[in-house]
């Protein structure tokens, strides 16, 4: 077997959170042997996303490249028949040549998508397109390996699993991609089948091989970290509680599957069960070398779906003092926002300075982070603890009494702001109102001072935040009418608005969700379509997923979509699994790169 029990043993202990255990078990090997390598290096990728940490980030891209330069020299001696030299005994047969050559190949393609997959997260965006177009055409020879006709090869079954989990992996990536990366991987040649790739990722799920935990996460992120668009979210939750359920039982010690666990309670409205996920999780890391900082972050995100802002400073605090943590500045906004809802202007604006120091020049969210802090001084970040839960969708879906609870915050933030009420500058709108956004600040600057003008556009910004915030969490609670009158208000004051601000093509989403369960298909759609054209404001990328997500819904179900929706995932739950090599080199043909 060219996937023995020590390699197995070792992934089992890895997603059992025994990081240095399967090390252990690896290191030895890892320098001499492509598969031993690819899941030593997976061990520190892995464990990246748990500490978020920079030297953590940097030690995995260095094992994967490792990795990527055995696996290609192997794959040359392989394809020369020629039996590399670290190897126990020589090979003799066509289908052991045949096994060991795929097996370097899949090591290869594994390694080019997770060198990618760190390196779009970095914003080295080329970099990991090519890397992507790499593993791409490395899987493909895969298949036509295993397709040969002319061939009686037998394959190893675990190389096969290995095989319809990369493919499958794949197609999924491409499908998710950022649209500020897409431009890239189009130029490039590759197109995305996301249902095709989540079949394959459901198959190796289920048979419980050396890819199935792997494949879960996958299946986990799709079903809770990625928006939903229009879809009802309840079939995929159940999914989600059916595998983390399972999951659990097999690696007890599991951190990662107490928060995927965490993030389904939360979207259930359980949040003190979500709470209680990450605080087990947290726990469960006690052995790392390093503290798992991102499962702390998320840990303060439950206290400020709670409103427990105290409790979340505490944790913030300590996280903006880690240097090497990714997402710094974001915590450092994060605090900022606590501060302000405690009553500490002074502390939040000195929080809100100190951000420029957290940035790092390898993240493109950093530079927004910035420019939302900058903003926050100017005016004060009445609704920034607010408007970055909105960002992260942690104010989507709320119970009727957290709602409530909520909209008392905002209103209490909008008091203190000014602005609970329609500011005096929208008693002309829609007559003789102006066409531009520029005219009307010439045009205003001929009366107001400076200072006026300054104030003047922080009201209307805060106005803005506040009817946005305040509809969307109406929207939460099916009081569609109230939700629809912030929205169209928002609407109105557009053209007084700074450009590149966020609030119009979020606005704009959120009218289009009001209209889709009025059933009001075609506004929606159309208001869809406007949201889209938008383009070059902050935190733009959140919403462009979830609008190609939605587009992709409405293309297969035709027209606005309708309530066709719901059945066609009734429907795309019962399609059978492609499992065929055949078949799935069919299906990728239809991607191939014309060179």
């Amino acid at each position: 077997m060219l996937i023995g029990n020590d390699i197995k043993d070792a992934i089992s202990l890895v997603w059992n959170n025994k990081f240095q255990e399967a090390e252990n078990l690896l290191k030895d090997k890892s320098t001499i042997s492509p598969r031993y390598s690819l899941h030593f290096a997976e061990i520190i990728f892995l464990r990246s996303f748990i500490t978020a940490d920079v030297k953590d980030t940097e030690s995995a891209l260095k094992r994967l490249k490792e990795t990527r330069e055995l696996a290609e020299k192997y794959i040359s001696l392989l394809e020369s028949n020629k039996t590399p030299p670290t190897y126990n005994q020589e090979l003799k047969s066509k289908e052991e040549f045949k096994n060991n050559l795929l097996d370097c190949k899949l090591v290869l393609g594994d390694s080019l998508y997770m060198l990618a997959v760190l390196q779009l997260t970095r914003d080295h965006k080329i970099k990991g397109c090519f890397n992507l177009r790499k593993s791409w055409k490395t899987f493909e020879e895969c298949l036509k390996q295993v397709k040969d006709t002319s061939s009686t090869i037998k394959y190893e079954e675990d190389l096969l699993e290995c095989l319809h989990f990369g493919a499958g992996f794949f197609y999924f990536a491409m499908s998710i991609i950022p649209s500020n990366v897409i431009k890239f991987v189009e130029l490039i040649g590759f197109k995305s089948d996301r249902d095709l790739g989540l079949q394959y990722i459901r198959d190796c799920s289920e048979k419980a091989g050396v890819r199935s935990a792997f494949a879960t996460m996958v299946l986990l992120f799709n079903n809770l970290l990625l928006p939903r668009g229009l879809y009802n979210p309840t079939k995929h939750l159940k999914e989600a509680e059916v595998l983390i359920d399972d999951n659990l039982k097999r690696y007890p010690q599991g951190s990662l599957f107490q928060v995927m666990a965490s993030h389904c309670y939360r979207k259930q409205c359980r949040v003190d069960l979500g709470l209680e996920c990450m605080q087990r999780a947290i726990e469960n890391c006690s052995a790392l070398p390093k503290p798992p900082l991102i499962y702390s972050y998320e840990l303060a995100n439950c206290y400020l779906i709670k409103l427990d802002w105290s409790s979340a400073i505490g944790i913030f605090e300590s996280l903006v003092k880690e240097e090497n943590f990714q997402i710094r500045a974001l915590c450092g906004l994060q605090l900022a926002g606590c501060y302000v809802m405690m009553g500490e202007p002074k502390k939040a604006q000195d929080a809100f300075t100190k951000i420029k120091d957290y940035v790092k020049k390898s993240s493109s969210v950093d530079p927004i982070i910035l420019r939302q802090s900058q903003r926050y001084i100017a005016n004060n970040g009445h609704f920034s603890a607010f408007e970055v839960m909105y960002i992260r969708r942690d104010m989507a879906k709320m119970e009727r009494i957290s709602a409530e609870k909520t909209l008392l915050e905002l209103t209490k933030c909008a008091q203190q702001a000014g602005v609970e009420k329609p500011l005096a500058c929208q008693a002309n709108i829609g007559k003789n109102q102006p066409s531009t956004n520029s005219f009307f600040k010439s045009f205003s600057s001929l009366t107001k001072s400076k200072k006026d003008d300054l104030n003047t556009d922080n009201q209307i910004e805060d106005r803005a935040s506040y009817l946005l915030l305040k509809g969307s969490v109406l929207k939460g609670i099916e009081k569609y009418e109230e939700s629809m009158s912030c929205f169209e208000e928002l609407m109105s004051i557009q053209h007084l608005l700074q450009d590149k601000n966020f609030y119009v093509p979020y606005c704009l989403y959120e009218m289009s969700e009001s209209y889709f369960h009025r059933k009001q298909f075609d506004l929606s759609h159309d208001t869809l379509k406007k949201c889209n054209n938008h383009s070059n404001y902050d935190w733009e990328d959140p919403l462009k997923v979830k609008l190609r997500i939605i587009f992709d819904q409405q293309k297969k179900d035709g027209a606005g979509g309708g309530n066709q929706i719901d059945q066609e995932e009734e429907d795309q739950q019962e399609q059978p699994i492609i499992q065929s090599a055949d078949q799935l080199e069919n299906q990728m043909e239809t991607l191939t790169v014309q060179e």
